[in-house]
């Protein structure tokens, strides 16, 4: 499924505009398994459909990207009998992250830019919504319920994230398309991420 993921957002990235009978001729998806896969790329804004039934990749505020995707590195292309994991990479306070570790970075610059946020406030800026499974964060105890043989979030001592009342856990597992409801509130918030 990943692959398939990635095929299909690879094309759009190099294609804008595409129609869906040319998505198909390009990736080799079909029927049903394009239409599910296009609707749920819309529903989370990675992809915009056009009036005229094209499909192009959305910028982070969900409309059409004018121009090719700056945070993409050249690693980013389909091969053959390959693994294909997006290895995106984004600009945020003069360093270059990964998503998991952009995420983390935003959240920590956010707790040293307001030092006496509570981990409740901190869950209305950054709620669990914005990745349904894990949630951005969560305190060391609920982190090892969600995922008992860890591996989901920042856990080393080095990468724990003090609050007011309590020490959190940024989750690790992000996805260009799971990714892009994190990069719209970064963005709200005022941080520029490249």
């Amino acid at each position: 499924m990943a692959k398939t993921n990635q095929k299909l957002l690879t094309f759009l990235e190099q294609n804008p505009k595409s129609t869906k009978n040319e998505i198909q001729e390009a990736t080799g998806l079909k029927g049903l398994q394009l239409y599910n896969l296009l609707r749920k790329f819309v529903k989370d804004e990675t992809i915009v459909e056009h009036p005229n039934q094209t499909y192009s990749i959305a910028t982070i505020d969900g409309t059409e990207e004018q121009e090719p995707v700056q945070q993409t590195t050249k690693s980013f292309t389909v091969k053959p009998k390959a693994t294909t994991r997006d290895s995106s990479k984004y600009k945020f306070e003069g360093e270059e992250y990964g998503k998991g570790p952009l995420v983390r970075a935003v959240v920590s610059k956010y707790v040293e830019d307001n030092p006496k946020t509570t981990y409740k406030q901190l869950k209305e800026v950054f709620p669990d919504e914005l990745l349904k499974r894990f949630g951005i964060f969560q305190d060391e105890k609920t982190a090892k319920e969600i995922a008992p043989k860890g591996k989901r979030y920042f856990e080393k001592p080095e990468q724990l994230i003090k609050l007011k009342d309590r020490h959190i856990v940024v989750c690790n597992q992000f996805t260009l398309a799971n990714i892009q409801p994190f990069l719209k509130v970064a963005k709200t918030l005022g941080y520029k991420i490249k």
